[in-house]
């Protein structure tokens, strides 16, 4: 079966289709097969060209389809130049620094970033530890992230640490802390949603999870982005990354490469380190003194730019470390669109989206650009669901 001159079955191998074998992510990194990349290549030159000749896509299989509208040609031509050994880790994006470090909303004074902090989070990619919740709060909420640990997930079915604050109340309160959120919205703007959230249990003696970063969060399936900022060369999202128990170097605490969200980086495939399941290496300057290790005590936050390269150590204790997160955009950028479900190849497989949504975390949403969910409601119809069985 032929589109225009890109074959789509590998006549050698009839059960791997081309654009499987193009897309690197598509299951993990890795060098592959020569046989598979002389074959790769000229797949990739036809795929850019059919991209450059401005022919349509709706006749293009989906897959296809999103390779052709969503990679950069720089994406292309990393592949094809290295022999389809580096790839860029997400769609590439540089980070223009603003003219003036200002507020872009107004809040609480006890929450009020001085211009200095703006400069250091625009320069840095990452600020804090910030104060929030209290040790007796964090001991409460820690058995309740216990209680869930390796639960099925009432959103997507199957057991993922993703998007719980839609069957927590409590994790939805502590992602609204005016604590959070008034930080959050100097640096994105008065109207926030959230689109994403993460429970993370780092067990005892858990390894390293390298070091890594996202802009759009293609990296996920390598062909549709998740989110659609106009202009890729602001800050469009920020997480909330929140420690339960204390994040100390021992344990496991973030670490950052300061200013290192200034562009998007390659990866060597086939690289040693493991990020959840891939293997690959980022290619970036491992200069020693650009290392920051941010410890946090039970109750604080960090907030951060996910284009900042980030990662954590191993946890060489005997104990868990508990954190969540929240990830953060501005009500004008849309999430999801157009989809049923998405691919995490790092993550679960196949999470389907009719029962997700974002939801407002602050302000009002005035733009409706993707589907939206009142976590509050859900709640409610969680809450009732065992007594209309009865």
């Amino acid at each position: 079966m032929f589109v225009g001159r890109i074959p789509l079955v590998d006549r050698k191998h009839p059960k791997i289709t081309v654009f499987e074998q193009i897309r690197p992510m598509n299951l993990h990194p890795k060098v592959r097969p020569l046989w598979q990349r002389v074959f790769i290549v000229p797949g990739l030159i036809a795929l850019m060209a059919y991209k450059a000749s401005h022919l349509p896509r709706f006749i293009l299989p989906r897959a296809v389809r999103s390779i052709v509208t969503h990679w950069h040609y720089s994406m292309f031509w990393m592949l094809i130049k290295s022999g389809v050994s580096r790839a860029y880790i997400d769609q590439p994006c540089e980070f223009k620094m603003p003219e003036k470090f200002e507020s872009k909303a107004e809040v609480a004074p006890e929450f009020q970033l001085s211009e200095d902090q703006l400069r250091q989070f625009c320069e840095d990619g990452f600020i804090g530890p910030f104060d929030c919740f209290s040790r007796e709060e964090m001991a409460e909420f820690r058995l309740e992230m216990l209680a869930n640990e390796n639960t099925k997930s009432k959103t997507y079915g199957f057991c993922t640490p993703r998007d719980r604050h839609f069957e927590m109340p409590q994790l939805w309160d502590y992602m609204r802390n005016p604590g959070i959120t008034d930080r959050v919205a100097q640096l994105l703007g008065p109207d926030l949603l959230c689109w994403r959230s993460q429970l993370f249990y780092k067990g005892p003696k858990s390894p390293a999870i390298q070091f890594h970063q996202a802009s759009t969060f293609m990296v996920e399936d390598y062909l549709d982005p998740a989110i659609f900022p106009k202009d890729l060369s602001e800050i469009f999202q920020l997480t909330v990354w929140v420690a339960v128990d204390d994040a100390t170097p021992e344990n496991g605490c973030l670490q950052f490469v300061r200013g290192t969200h200034d562009r998007i980086r390659t990866v060597k495939f086939g690289g040693e380190e493991g990020f959840y399941n891939a293997q690959f290496s980022l290619e970036f300057d491992r200069d020693p003194s650009r290392i920051v290790t941010v410890p946090a005590q039970s109750g604080q936050f960090i907030i951060f730019a996910e284009r900042c390269i980030h990662g954590s150590p191993p946890n060489t204790t005997d104990r868990h470390r508990l954190a969540f997160n929240t990830r953060v955009i501005p009500t004008s950028i849309p999430v999801y669109t157009d989809k049923e479900k998405y691919r995490s190849v790092y993550n679960g497989g196949k999470y389907y989206l009719k029962d997700w949504g974002v939801s407002v975390l602050r302000g009002e949403d005035r733009h409706q650009l993707s589907r939206s969910v009142d976590p509050k409601q859900r709640h409610q119809q969680l809450a009732e669901e065992p007594r209309r069985a009865a």
